[in-house]
């Protein structure tokens, strides 16, 4: 599997996937925090407005809410930069044949190198993830008799960390 088929295939990819589980982190400290308190407000409430059925990606369903995107199921690009840059522009890179596959393993490395952070914060959050999510269904239960507001607040942050845990594991089992 090539990086760009990753669901997370740069460190800047897994930027929104922090600021859910530091969402989740605040939701279980403020009790009467509710989606209009909250930073990312619309990305939750455009949460709640996907059916479960649907097929959507995590990355799709936060810029929906971000207003990066006009369609939830739209395809967001990865901010790849480096392997685009070098991909472009390895056949200018070299003069000669061995200074072209000098670049090709040099891109390699480089991609390999990458990988491995990418795997190691993946792994990082995921682990964040996991912890968040049992915390936030025993809170559900704890504030059964909570506002509707705030269980509205509560299930969507459960189903941002959802997709997020789903499509992390997908990328952790790849290589």
């Amino acid at each position: 599997m090539l990086l760009s088929d990753l669901n997370f295939p740069t460190l800047n990819a897994l930027k929104p996937v922090e600021i859910v589980i530091a969402e989740a982190s605040r939701a279980l400290k403020d009790q009467h925090r509710v989606i209009s308190s909250s930073e990312i407000a619309n990305v939750l409430r455009a949460t709640r407005q996907i059916t479960a059925e649907a097929d959507i990606s995590f990355r799709s369903i936060y810029a929906y809410g971000t207003g990066k995107s006009s369609n939830p199921e739209e395809y967001i690009p990865p901010e790849d930069v480096g392997s685009t840059f070098v991909g472009s522009h390895l056949p200018y890179l070299a003069s000669g044949p061995i200074e072209g596959l000098l670049a090709l393993v040099g891109s390699i490395f480089f991609l390999v190198f990458r990988r491995k952070k990418i795997k190691q914060k993946e792994q990082n959050l995921y682990a964040q993830a996991i912890a968040k999510e049992k915390s936030l269904r025993e809170q559900l239960q704890l504030e059964a008799g909570a506002s509707q507001e705030r269980i509205d607040y509560l299930k969507s942050i459960l189903v941002l960390l959802t997709y997020a845990l789903k499509e992390l594991k997908q990328d952790l089992t790849v290589l």
